[in-house]
Parts: structure tokens; sequence; C-alpha cells
């Protein structure tokens, strides 16, 4: 069963609209690729109005990201499995309507995801889903028996928090990936870095930066968990039978 859609207009931040020939200019692709890429599942289609489809910011970012990776030398495949390509689509189907239930409980955490990135919207107000990969993560939790408006709104305050240290961070690596390895650094920008160097080393370094982290996160994760859940007098407060529900 589909959706209902969900009213979230903001009427003080109206959504970018582009034809898919400026979405085209914007990233440096042509129309046909923009639909085969929708074609195999790695692009949304747009919104449809009328008989004029119209693209947004949550396209752009997509796009952007292809076409570093695709610079990189990965194929279309690999891709798919980097970005976490749409799934089945009762899959998406069930994403999206836990998304909708969480939303309209707490309406707040829809303008925090989409602040990130995460969500988007259309004209008709229905939620636009750009990175399903960590939102499916998000509503994991739903089944230790966290309610899904509280697993968004605890990964809209985690993305608010870690957003500065990201940023730091990546200057941080790679100043210090740079300066071990000057005299290859030298080389390069007297040549003038290429778009594949540039675009290699840049998904590199969120790669490399993605992937400590998780590692970190792994290795401290299940005793600091586990803590916690003790500390919090043998259960979740927030655990009630109502809550868990069927998220894939």
């Amino acid at each position: 069963m589909t959706s209902s859609p969900l009213s979230l207009t903001s009427p003080d931040r109206p959504a970018a609209r582009y034809t898919v020939e400026e979405l085209s200019r914007i990233v440096g692709m042509s129309p046909r690729n923009v639909r085969a890429h929708q074609s195999r599942k790695l692009l949304q289609p747009p919104i449809r109005r009328g008989r004029v489809g119209y693209y947004d910011d949550t396209h752009v970012r997509r796009l952007e990201h292809i076409v570093s990776l695709q610079r990189q030398g990965f194929n279309l495949v690999s891709i798919g499995a980097i970005l976490g390509a749409e799934g089945r689509d009762d899959d998406r189907e069930k994403l999206t309507a836990a998304l909708q239930r969480a939303i309209r409980e707490r309406p707040g955490v829809f303008h925090s995801l989409n602040r990130h990135g995460m969500l988007g919207w259309d004209e008709d107000g229905a939620v636009r889903i750009a990175r399903p990969g960590v939102l499916r993560a998000a509503l994991d939790l739903v089944r230790a028996g966290i309610p899904e408006a509280v697993t968004l709104q605890c990964l809209a305050r985690l993305l608010d928090r870690i957003d500065g240290a990201a940023e730091e961070l990546i200057k941080i690596v790679g100043a210090d990936i740079l300066s071990l390895n000057l005299p290859c650094h030298e080389r390069n920008s007297a040549a003038g870095l290429d778009d594949h160097s540039t675009g290699t080393f840049t998904q590199g370094l969120v790669e490399l930066l993605a992937s400590a982290f998780r590692a970190a996160a792994e290795n401290h994760g299940r005793e600091l968990a586990a803590d916690l859940l003790a500390s919090s007098y043998g259960s979740a407060p927030w655990v009630e039978e109502s809550v868990v529900v069927e998220n894939g």
C-alpha cells in the first residue's frame, strides 16, 4: 500500500526546481544520462507537474556524488552498492511510511534532517528520501523498542553535533596526509591536479574518515551501550509495547 503524502511545505523556504536541461547544466551531464541513472534507480524520479518533471537540490547532490565516483573509475554497479541504491519498491514504501509516521509526531525532525540533506519534499508535501541508508540505520533501532520519532530526532541531533567535528577532521587529516607526502604533493601542485586526482583524493579522504569512525564506534559501542541500558533502571523508559512496529 502506498503511503499518503504528508504536508510539509515550508512557506519561507520553497524547494528549488530544475528541469532536466537545467539539472544537466548544473552537474555537467547530459539529460540522457540523467534519465539513465533514474532507470537504474541510482537517482529518484523528478517531481511531476503536468507533463513536466522537476528536480531539486537532493538530485543535484546525488548526481555530483555519482560523477565524483565515476571519475575515480567506479562502474555503475559499484556506484549503486556504494550509494545504497533504492532497493525494492516495498522496502522503500516501508521506509517512507515510517518516516511519515515519525514526522507527524515530531514535525521539526523533518526540517532538521532536510538541513543535513537526508530528506526533501515535493510540492504536494510528500517526503522525498535522499539518503536511504542513513535513515534505515536510524529506524533499525525500532527493533529495540525505540519509537520512530525518537530515532529520527536523535539522528538529527547527532548530525548537528558531528557536522562541525567532521569539517575539522577533514581539514586535519587531509593536511596531515599531504604534509607526510610533501614531495609528491609539491609535484602535483606544480603540475596542477586534474579532476580525477582531486575526485579520488576527496572520496578517499571521506571514506577513510567514515570507516575509521565506524571502527571506533564498533570498538566501544557494545560495552558502552550495555552500560547505558544498565543505568536506565533495567529497561529503557521509552519502550512501550505499542511502539514496536514493522520496519522491514
